[in-house]
């Protein structure tokens, strides 16, 4: 019996040792997250002014830096899992990654992560009797986090793209609106 006691006890003490300390509150959204989720992009031609709307399923890979306390620093790259259609025969094609950016944030509540975004847009202009042309230019928004439960969120974010002139010969100018809600996991 003295044993077994003796056993007991060191086994309980043995699984106090491997404990890790609880996250503190300010180390929310540090390190890797990804999230997935469905946008909504409003594609626009301005120079033909036609626009067209289409859900779109998103991933978004994030690697958060802590700043100063409650400043954050994120580089994220969003891939669009679908092409989103100008008019009815012409589309602006997955290109991978869709975006590139820079998310300074700051933390609202002890849970809670408030964000810009500055980047680089890509995608691929389609058309049924053109060649497909490359097209890039610059994206901008704003965007929230919230954790839920431990390591998972949900995020909101809503983003402007702008192709510049078309270096590959497209003859239109074309903007994106993008609002999407996604749930993650921060590693």
């Amino acid at each position: 019996m003295k044993k077994l006691l003796t056993l007991a006890a060191l086994l309980s003490l043995a699984q106090t040792g491997f404990a890790q300390p609880a996250k503190p509150s300010y180390a929310y959204y540090e390190g890797l997250n990804i999230s997935m989720g469905v946008a909504q992009n409003t594609t626009k031609d301005v120079t033909n002014a036609t626009s067209m709307s289409a859900s779109v399923g998103v991933a978004k890979l994030n690697y958060t830096f802590a700043l100063a306390y409650p400043a954050k620093l994120g580089l994220s790259a969003t891939f669009d899992l679908r092409n989103s259609p100008i008019n009815a025969t012409e589309n602006l094609a997955v290109s991978a990654p869709t975006e590139l950016s820079v998310e300074p944030g700051i933390l609202l509540l002890t849970n809670s992560l408030l964000y810009g975004k500055l980047g680089t847009f890509n995608a691929r202009y389609e058309s049924g009797v053109n060649p497909s042309r490359n097209l890039n230019g610059t994206s901008l928004g704003l965007g929230i986090k919230h954790y839920v439960y431990g390591q998972n969120f949900i995020q909101a974010e809503w983003t402007q793209r702008n192709a510049d002139n078309n270096n590959a010969g497209a003859t239109g100018k074309f903007k994106q609106s993008s609002a999407g809600v996604y749930v993650g996991f921060n590693f």
